[in-house]
């Protein structure tokens, strides 16, 4: 896809990464931090994705509730923990190990969901870019991929649009970060979307944030009913008429702030990530039916009497849409059975998450949600440097969730923790690939492993 004269300036850097979500904005760091020069892309007004323009600022992964010791563990490290570490010691985001978990916990309907770290999005939003400022990145906001130059299995150009027109950007690696697999599926690489019978993705959400809440009328009465998600209100409702929504649990998590909380209650079926049409509907969609739910939790959920719509995310937030077809791939059994691997370059505690595509509050891996109390298995997800490298293409490192694996292994690797340390292991293929003048694909995955201990990761 050749723009030619249409192209107004032509960016030469190191590495290219493109999206700046939690697996972008890792990748970007880390290779700025080994002496590269980085250009960081990113379509919307502020760098964090979908921790930051998409609401979910309770992030996930990188901490796990240990019932044996009835401890907080941390399980991903590097970057995951420095920022978070860094927001919690500027009173910004809620430390995990200061939590009643069992008593007083409006940060999670379970214990092990308590080790979420809620955090502000704005300061957030300030922290990252103060860390951009401080690095040899050179952001680019409002900037969107819309093509590639491709010659010989490498990426030679990446286009992106923006208010002065086409830029076209050159580099020795690029990084995939989009969540979408945008620039692979760009550059030619094939891909998996959805259920392989019927290509149908997981519920789509559109997060909005509440305040003037009673959380702790909320959390008594959790307690006193044993109703983390308010079932039985739900289903009391639902037999009168009143509730029509398609999913059948509640979802409301306190912030950083008291009695102000995320909603990601509601669960938009049939919505696909990767098309325009689609996303445009599910946002208004989306916006109506916080409107339509907020009114009925004003009426008949405890605490929520008084709540107010504060804000509505700016983007929508899609668990799943495409993956790549790579050199490596992890099934549902590997997963399950703990595999290890000499390459291992992300790892993942946490649950398998993915709800069915068409009924929004079963998920085939976890179960029935009626039992708060259920005990699970707990598992250790081991991802090899191979699951991101696009087969087609050497020069590309994905990370985040579009990288290569079975689509139920997608729900442990796809949230904030191991998505971050996929971001890293990109940005230090990047560099061991500009170092030794090979293409990513070259890269030995093994001193990826070993460099990311040496940053703090946890594997």
């Amino acid at each position: 896809m050749r723009f030619g004269s249409d192209v107004y300036s032509l960016e030469t850097y190191d590495v290219v990464v493109v999206g700046s979500g939690p697996s972008g904005i890792a990748a970007a760091i880390q290779a700025s931090r080994k002496g590269l020069s980085v250009a960081l892309i990113e379509r919307g007004g502020a760098f964090g994705g979908n921790m930051t323009s998409g609401g979910v600022c309770h992030l996930l992964g990188g901490r796990r509730w240990d019932v044996s010791s009835q401890q907080m563990v941390r399980e991903v490290g590097g970057l995951f923990d420095e920022i978070t570490d860094s927001l919690i010691s500027m009173k910004k985001a809620i430390d995990p190990d200061t939590i009643d978990v069992y008593n007083n916990n409006p940060f999670g309907w379970y214990p092990r969901m308590a080790a979420g770290i809620a955090c502000d999005i704005e300061a957030l939003k300030l922290y990252l870019d103060e860390m951009i400022q401080a690095s040899s990145i050179k952001p680019y906001l409002f900037s969107t991929l819309i093509g590639v130059d491709v010659e010989d299995g490498r990426v030679m150009r990446a286009y992106v649009s923006d208010q002065g027109g086409i830029r076209a950007f050159e580099a020795h690696s690029f990084v995939d970060a989009t969540g979408d697999a945008q620039l692979s599926f760009l550059a030619g690489c094939p891909c998996h979307k959805g259920r392989d019978d019927d290509h149908l993705m997981t519920p789509a959400t559109l997060i909005a944030h509440i305040d003037n809440v009673d959380m702790d009328e909320y959390v008594r009465y959790q307690n006193a009913h044993k109703s983390p998600k308010l079932i039985e209100i739900i289903k009391d409702l639902r037999e009168k008429g009143i509730w029509t929504f398609p999913y059948e649990i509640f979802i409301s998590i306190e912030l950083n702030d008291k009695d102000v909380c995320m909603l990601n209650t509601v669960r938009q079926v049939g919505v696909d990530g990767t098309d325009a049409d689609s996303i445009t509907a599910a946002m208004m969609d989306g916006r109506k039916e916080t409107s339509d739910l907020l009114a009925i939790m004003k009426e008949y959920f405890p605490g929520f009497q008084n709540a107010r719509l504060r804000w509505t995310a700016d983007r929508i937030g899609i668990r799943e849409s495409r993956r790549i077809d790579g050199r490596a791939y992890v099934t549902l059994s590997e997963a399950e059975n703990g595999t290890t691997y000499e390459d291992t370059v992300v790892r993942s505690t946490y649950n398998f998450d993915l709800p069915d595509p068409l009924r929004p509050s079963f998920d085939p891996m976890l179960g029935s949600v009626e039992n708060p109390d259920v005990k699970r298995k707990h598992i250790g997800i081991n991802i090899p440097y191979g699951c991101l490298l696009p087969k087609e293409i050497s020069n590309i490192v994905a990370c985040g969730r579009c990288i290569s694996v079975s689509r139920e292994v997608l729900g442990p690797i796809r949230v904030t923790g191991p998505a971050m340390m996929s971001g890293q292991a990109a940005g230090l293929a990047c560099a061991f690939a500009f170092d030794g003048n090979i293409d990513v694909a070259e890269v030995d995955g093994k001193k990826i492993n070993s460099e990311l201990r040496q940053v703090g990761c946890i594997l």
